[in-house]
């Protein structure tokens, strides 16, 4: 019986690993290969990313999507936080590429569709093709953050801007929202 747990525990392990977010500075745009599932676990390093590349004059993000096989609410509002802040630069857009239909309808079920270009398997441009055909050393970001308030607070942020993007979501995400405020406030010690 303790090998199986092993086992299970061992196989629980390679499917985290298999969960990545690759992200690179390339010809002055922001490159993001979503690898398996994103997750909160990558909220902050990604807004982080963002928040560097914007800095660094970026206004074209894209996102390739091709290896993505799902994605919580907390890395759809973080992508949401992502575009909005794109969107205020001039010429600013967020693509994503290779979309497959349970992606595409989980960003249109929150409204996320509204400030991203979205392109299905197989729909994708010459120049964004070019980006990453020349794309060669691209980092994972981190989702080792060790950082319980960072944590929350992006989960909170995530699903605030959700809310924003479309009111709608608010009966989805207010008891989510109201625990994490909540736990926030004990991590501060409030």
């Amino acid at each position: 019986m303790e090998s199986v747990n092993n086992m299970a525990s061992e196989a629980d392990q390679a499917g985290k690993d298999a969960d990545a977010v690759l992200a690179a500075i390339y010809k002055g745009a922001a490159l993001v290969q979503v690898k398996g599932r994103g997750s909160f676990k990558v909220g902050p390093a990604l807004k982080e990313f963002a928040v560097t590349a914007l800095t660094n004059g970026c206004r074209l993000f894209v996102f390739d999507m091709n290896d993505c096989t799902g994605m919580d609410s907390t890395f759809m509002g973080v992508l949401a936080g992502v575009a909005m802040k794109v969107k205020e630069e001039p010429g600013g857009r967020i693509v994503l590429i290779n979309m497959n239909t349970k992606s595409q309808n989980l960003l249109e079920t929150l409204g996320v569709t509204r400030l991203v270009e979205t392109h299905p398997v197989g729909d994708t441009s010459e120049e964004v093709k070019s980006l990453f055909a020349g794309l060669v050393g691209s980092e994972a970001l981190s989702s080792a953050i060790d950082d319980r308030k960072l944590t929350l607070e992006t989960m909170l942020e995530a699903h605030e801007d959700l809310v924003k993007v479309s009111p709608d979501n608010l009966p989805k995400f207010r008891s989510v929202m109201a625990y994490l405020s909540a736990d926030l406030k004990q991590v501060e010690g409030g």
